[in-house]
């Protein structure tokens, strides 16, 4: 109790003195690992220039998509519906929502939202007028209609992940790029209340549309300056949540109290790239016989002590390989005898003192394993890699370099190999071949690729990409699906390494109903999502 009277007296200091006349019952807190800036709520804004509550507490998307499974679940959205052609999406708005100011919320605000981003395209991150969005128009009040000018259902996340916001408002702001819309009206579970820089509060909606919710007062948030301060509040029971990266956080948090418990689910993979326009690997058969060579159980347990394991070969992760990895697809089996004769029949045979040489007899120059300086996760995955290699006779190389080199190297392909996350992802695995392996987002050596790090493409990849996109049934999907996972699991331009994981801690000694393996209702990101919104709701006192 004194921790948390103490925590309490700290917020009071921080709180400007109006809204201390508030004393809010239940106030649900939540501490983060880094500062945060100046006072901007612009739901249109970049997260890093936007606070915390804006698009997690404030403003509210029309669904939210999990993407560990792809449910979908309803938000100022009721339902939706594709046309037979998939060129027409019908979406049923919720009637009787307010806007925090009181007044009510309609389908005309969101298509006015839509429309706002066609007007300024520098707000439309995700590329949703590019991607074939064609027109967007309220029938009446709860009726919005989007329609398209090409079949692309995989759309469908972007434009139900979208903040809407009310047009009244809106309509008169010209400068949105610059606009910090200091006191933010949306229709959320939380409207603003003070901001310091030691603490940020919002407190419960009491119009909100859902009946009964949210459970708690407040929300606030506190801010420290390392994984490791955001962590002692945790263990000192000075926060009910955290979303704070560990080496292990079974022995380092669990296990330090009777009530801490944390849940990172996977939502993607550690990978290590190959540059497909370098030889040796340009030749998919030497990439396959260097991904049978590395033991990515072992490159998991070096690198997260048993918090992670290793990926599946096929990059799909594990909430989603139930759905759309083919019945019988196996994981590449760890097997460096087998990898070294797949060398020497490919053309890469071994001279007398075990050093591999290339299919002109030459020897294989040492290869350089891109990671970022200071990653002591993927230096550790390089290491044990290197190791892994080295059984047959290639020699890497760790190059540790700084974040503008690490990406610059990555996207305009000036490495040999490197490790990274997937620059791409979401509720099916679509989202992540696309984005990976897609021919738009690849570019010439030396030009910047936004995403395909391995400027790996494959007509029949590019072509089931495009099937996939263009229908909205599911056992074309499927087909699409198993066709992208045996070409690419052929070919290998990457092997995925580990699984990469959320970093949600909580503490149950005052609060229930945290999202869990059991009930994974959200995708355990705390950060500013309209999953993190489920959380907020979902929590209730003791």
């Amino acid at each position: 109790m004194r921790k948390l009277l103490t925590l309490t007296a700290v917020l009071a200091a921080a709180l400007t003195t109006s809204a201390l006349a508030q004393q809010p019952k239940n106030v649900f807190t939540v501490v983060r690992p880094t500062q945060w800036g100046a006072q901007n709520f612009n739901p249109f804004a970049p997260g890093d220039q936007h606070l915390l509550p804006t698009n997690s507490a404030i403003y509210e998307s029309l669904f939210y998509v999990n993407t560990l499974n792809g449910k979908v679940t309803p938000v100022l959205g009721t339902k939706y519906t594709w046309s037979k052609d998939n060129k027409t999406l019908t979406v049923s708005t919720r009637p009787g929502v307010k806007w925090h100011d009181g007044s009510a919320f309609s389908a005309r605000d969101a298509a006015f939202t839509f429309n706002y981003l066609k007007q300024y395209p520098a707000l439309d991150t995700s590329a949703i007028w590019k991607n074939g969005l064609a027109g967007a128009r309220a029938t009446n009040d709860t009726t919005l209609v989007l329609t398209f000018s090409k079949a692309n259902t995989t759309i469908f996340p972007y434009i139900a992940g979208q903040m809407i916001v009310p047009e009244a408002i809106w309509s008169k702001i010209t400068s949105p790029l610059t606009e910090t819309n200091a006191r933010p009206v949306g229709t959320g579970p939380f409207t603003f209340d003070v901001y310091s820089q030691q603490a940020l509060r919002v407190l419960k909606n009491p119009n909100y549309w859902m009946k009964g919710q949210p459970y708690i007062d407040a929300v606030v948030w506190v801010s420290t300056n390392s994984n490791d301060a955001a962590l002692l509040k945790l263990l000192k029971g000075e926060a009910d949540y955290g979303y704070v990266g560990q080496a292990d956080p079974v022995n380092g948090y669990q296990k330090k109290g009777p009530n801490n418990q944390f849940w990172w689910p996977v939502t993607g993979d550690n990978y290590l790239y190959f540059n497909t326009t370098k030889a040796p690997f340009s030749d998919p058969a030497f990439r396959r016989a260097v991904s049978q060579a590395v033991n990515t159980a072992n490159v998991a347990e070096k690198a997260y002590a048993g918090a992670a394991k290793a990926a599946h070969s096929s990059g799909i992760i594990p909430g989603q390989q139930a759905q759309w990895l083919p019945a019988g697809t196996p994981s590449l089996k760890y097997d460096a005898a087998a990898a070294d004769t797949a060398l020497t029949r490919a053309g890469y045979r071994k001279n007398a003192q075990g050093v591999r040489l290339g299919k002109d007899g030459k020897p294989l120059p040492t290869f350089k394993i891109l990671v970022g300086a200071g990653w002591t996760d993927f230096i550790t995955m390089a290491q044990v890699v290197g190791g892994d290699l080295k059984k047959i006779g290639l020699n890497t190389q760790i190059d540790q370099q700084a974040w503008s080199s690490y990406a610059g190297g990555l996207q305009t392909g000036t490495f040999d190999m490197g490790i990274s996350w997937g620059w791409g992802g979401g509720p099916t695995p679509y989202y992540l071949f696309n984005q990976s392996f897609g021919p738009e987002y690849s570019a010439a050596v030396g030009k910047t690729a936004p995403s395909n790090l391995s400027r790996y493409t494959n007509p029949a990849v590019t072509a089931a990409l495009t099937q996939f996109q263009s229908t909205s049934d599911a056992a074309a999907q499927k087909k699409a699906m198993a066709t992208i996972v045996k070409t690419v699991m052929a070919d290998m331009p990457w092997l995925p390494l580990t699984d990469r994981s959320e970093f949600s801690n909580y503490s149950t000694v005052r609060f229930t109903g945290f999202p869990t393996a059991q009930n994974p209702y959200n995708s355990g990101t705390a950060d500013d999502t309209a999953g993190a919104r489920l959380m907020y709701l979902n929590v209730k006192p003791k």
